[in-house]
């Protein structure tokens, strides 16, 4: 008995820990990458102004995100918008658990599948421009360098990434397609990149330039939302072990913040 619940709390408390280093990894790409992306990207469109575009497109990323949940929270329980997880999500066994209760478990479920379904379409567009910066690299050894860099890069993510959509509680062939669709967006951008930016730019490279900071501060906000209104406050909210989930979250951050300090991005 008592291995078995020291099983039990091992996975329980494994999977905090994971989640919280996940949860560090997203907070340091978001601060440490995409914010400082989108405005360098801002300045490169070399435009007078001295309102933060940048800045705000962070903070409308964050507000769409929000908008598009509490839009749809509203829409379930109005009833105009049916329960997700019949869809998507693992048959439930039978319970004899009261009814209000179950709602609300079925409610946060929906909730984190729907957050963990942004954050791929953000970390999607995070990978496109990241596939944009190998099609524009025409030196051969400079173009493996930043391959390998990006690989170790996209392994870190991509693992915390996973860690997310089993915790929503996804069937598995839906979290299969995610990680397709997160995984060839890097080729996708380098492959077609500069014909996407073309197209919404209409050649211009002013225009691109803007186009390209506006969309890489939408995916930074929508990557603040689902890191300090999902996947933290999820994780810290439980008792116990506190001080080691702060040092998976701080182990998160320094992971990332490591690489780019080995592997910092050229001009």
């Amino acid at each position: 008995m008592a291995t078995v619940l020291r099983g039990e709390w091992a996975r329980s408390h494994l999977s905090s820990f994971v989640a919280c280093l996940g949860g560090g990894v997203f907070l340091a790409t978001c601060m440490l990458d995409l914010l400082p992306d989108a405005i360098e990207s801002f300045e490169k469109a070399k435009i007078s102004s001295s309102f933060p575009v940048a800045e705000a497109a962070v903070a409308g990323g964050l507000l769409m995100v929000l908008t598009i949940e509490q839009v749809v929270l509203a829409m379930q329980e109005r009833g105009w918008l049916s329960s997700s997880h019949v869809h998507l999500h693992d048959e439930a066994e039978p319970s004899h658990v009261q009814p209000r209760s179950m709602s609300e478990d079925l409610e946060e479920e929906d909730n984190a599948m729907l957050g963990a379904c942004l954050l791929v379409l953000a970390l999607s567009l995070h990978a496109l421009f990241e596939g944009l910066s190998l099609a524009v690299i025409t030196d051969a050894s400079k173009l493996l360098e930043v391959f390998a860099a990006l690989i170790l890069h996209k392994c870190i993510i991509g693992f915390s990434l996973g860690v997310r959509l089993v915790q929503s509680g996804m069937r598995t062939p839906w979290v299969a397609l995610c990680a397709c669709i997160f995984s060839i967006q890097v080729l996708i951008g380098g492959l077609g990149g500069m014909e996407i930016m073309s197209l919404f730019s209409g050649g211009d490279r002013t225009t691109a330039a803007l186009v390209s900071s506006i969309l890489q501060g939408i995916a930074c906000g929508t990557f603040l939302y689902i890191t300090t209104f999902e996947v933290l406050p999820h994780e810290l909210k439980k008792p116990g072990s506190r001080i080691s989930k702060l040092c998976c979250l701080f182990l998160g951050v320094f992971l990332i913040a490591t690489f780019m300090i080995l592997f910092p991005e050229d001009d």
